[in-house]
């Protein structure tokens, strides 16, 4: 069964509550890919971004037989080979639209709608990752954007979510789609129709905040 993890960003690398939830779902550790959200362009930036993902799971323990960096360096077909075959995927932050157009020029799409293992998104990834994709100015989005994603989970998400400043664009658009603020070092994990949520999340519908997580 597919498992989907939606994430903001670990600004002190996993905390042992989130740690002990990545042993325990991540059982197979042969491939890891990486997707980049810019294909074409700052490879280098991507490169980093790799290394310091690869070393928040070393730091708990995880370690994958071998890893990839799927982007504009790699093929068409090899990059839908390596998506296809990994165990866990990493759908990275950046530009959220464009990571999404990549992913279609790509045809990775189906691909990870149809993935049976661990598909993680941070903040841009996890907003590609929902059904209705929401790009909110408060999140840092140069316009707001509302477009199909991808469809793993039902519900919208708003990353980096910050109780103290809730927008008023927010509140409106919860009147139309359940969203869940993020906030750092927090996250959602789905299997089937089992939820856990872990750290600062807040579920946001109808124009009213409420957390949900302990």
């Amino acid at each position: 069964m597919s498992i989907y993890i939606l994430t903001s960003w670990f600004p002190n690398g996993f905390n042992n509550e989130i740690a002990q939830l990545m042993k325990k779902f991540i059982k197979r550790r042969t491939k890891f890919a990486f997707i980049a959200s810019e294909f074409e362009k700052n490879h280098e930036e991507t490169d980093q971004y790799f290394k310091e993902i690869l070393e928040l799971f070393q730091n708990i323990g995880i370690d994958f037989e071998k890893s990839y960096v799927v982007d504009g360096r790699m093929e068409k077909e090899m990059a839908k080979d390596v998506v296809r075959s990994a165990d866990v995927i990493w759908l990275s932050g950046g530009d959220t639209p464009t990571e999404y157009q990549y992913l279609l020029k790509y045809e990775l799409i189906d691909i990870l709608r149809e993935h049976s293992g661990v598909i993680i998104g941070m903040s841009a990834g996890s907003i590609n990752l929902t059904k209705m994709a929401i790009c909110t100015l408060a999140c840092g989005h140069d316009k707001q954007e509302i477009y199909e994603g991808i469809g793993c989970v039902e519900f919208s998400v708003e990353p980096h979510f910050d109780i103290n400043k809730v927008s008023k664009e927010l509140l409106e658009l919860s009147k139309q789609y359940t969203i869940y603020g993020l906030c750092d070092e927090s996250l959602i994990l789905c299997e089937g129709k089992t939820r856990i949520f872990l750290g600062e999340v807040y579920q946001i519908i109808d124009g009213t905040v409420k957390r949900i997580s302990v």
